[in-house]
């Protein structure tokens, strides 16, 4: 009996500990928009690091509201989303292994409810949509086309 109030407990804890917010899974064909930390955000350009994605299935991309020079030294300031987006064209659920985060200044707040579907890849592109959800202060639906960052020796 013990052991099942322990494991309930987990489980109980797990769910109300995660961060999604069960929202819907269907991605827009828009461009991709929503909430970050509750004020209305769109993004314009993004770009995967070559170093963080190094022996991982997942490109680490990063989205941003403004535009600039992908694959320099230099980033926009203002909210961003981090995604694990996948090298291999498919469609992918969200969860612990593949996340987002929406990042506002120092504060990261990691979403595990979503979903993306890559429809293309090339040697300096991603092009696919997502779906993003965390709450209503953090969640993003549509299209979206990277730039591939290559790798520096």
């Amino acid at each position: 009996m013990t052991k099942l109030l322990i494991f309930a407990s987990l489980a109980l804890c797990f769910t109300a500990c995660t961060s999604s917010s069960g929202g819907s899974t269907d991605i827009d064909t828009a461009p991709l928009t929503g909430m970050v930390n509750g004020a209305p955000w769109s993004f314009v350009a993004g770009e995967t690091d070559a170093f963080l994605s190094q022996d991982s299935d997942n490109y680490f991309a990063t989205f941003y509201a403004s535009s600039f020079t992908a694959c320099g030294f230099s980033q926009p300031s203002g909210p961003s989303l981090i995604v694990a987006v996948p090298k291999v064209a498919g469609d992918y659920p969200m969860g612990l292994m593949r996340n987002m985060t929406f990042v506002v200044g120092s504060d990261n707040k990691v979403a595990t409810d979503g979903r993306i579907v890559v429809t293309n890849v090339t040697a300096t592109s991603i092009t696919g949509g997502l779906v993003g959800n965390l709450d209503d202060s953090n969640n993003v639906n549509g299209q979206f086309t990277l730039t591939v960052c290559p790798a520096t020796n």
